[in-house]
């Protein structure tokens, strides 16, 4: 268990990690679209661990309540699956999906839902690791991490799990 919890852990830190060490003047890119307020403001009040009902987790298999948590810039919540990992989902209002560090050993662009996403296969070389990452705004998202437990390897069992998270977190963003 404490594997799975550092891996979903190490997860949503990469993510979080989108800075360069460039130095310099920041200068505005003014072909660059600005997100409404009112979306942008509306997601920093949601609560990660208010996104999947109990009914949602039961059917994903998870039997126990979201551990609520601060994971680098991402305010989220962990939900742990009895010998079988974990779920984790992170809610950045002030990050889109170009501001964050998205490697792993396979990245494709997905819909889930309304939105366009970025699903990360093998999260920094994980072989039990997926992440969807949902752009919600240029300047806002949601990530999910599914980490598979017990030793599994099954990138697949993973992303599957991911998306059905994804699908489930993304009917309540606005």
């Amino acid at each position: 268990m404490k594997r799975t919890l550092i891996a979903a852990v190490v997860g949503l830190a990469a993510l979080s990690a989108g800075c360069t060490g460039t130095t310099g003047e920041a200068k505005p890119d003014p072909t660059a679209t600005t997100p409404s307020s009112g979306t942008a403001s509306s997601l920093g009040s949601i609560k990660p661990c208010e996104l999947m009902t109990e009914a949602e987790t039961k059917e994903l298999g998870i039997t126990s309540a979201g551990d609520p948590n601060k994971l680098g810039s991402a305010d989220a919540c962990t939900w742990t699956i009895s010998g079988d990992g974990s779920v984790a989902v992170g809610v950045r209002a002030d990050r889109g999906v170009k501001d964050l560090t998205l490697d792993g050993n396979k990245k494709s662009e997905i819909k889930v839902g309304k939105f366009t996403a970025t699903k990360v296969e093998g999260q920094d070389g994980s072989s039990d690791t997926c992440s969807i990452v949902l752009s919600v705004t240029e300047g806002s998202s949601v990530s999910i991490v599914s980490t598979l437990g017990g030793g599994r390897e099954d990138m697949a069992a993973s992303c599957e799990r991911a998306t059905k998270t994804a699908t489930l977190v993304a009917a309540k963003l606005p």
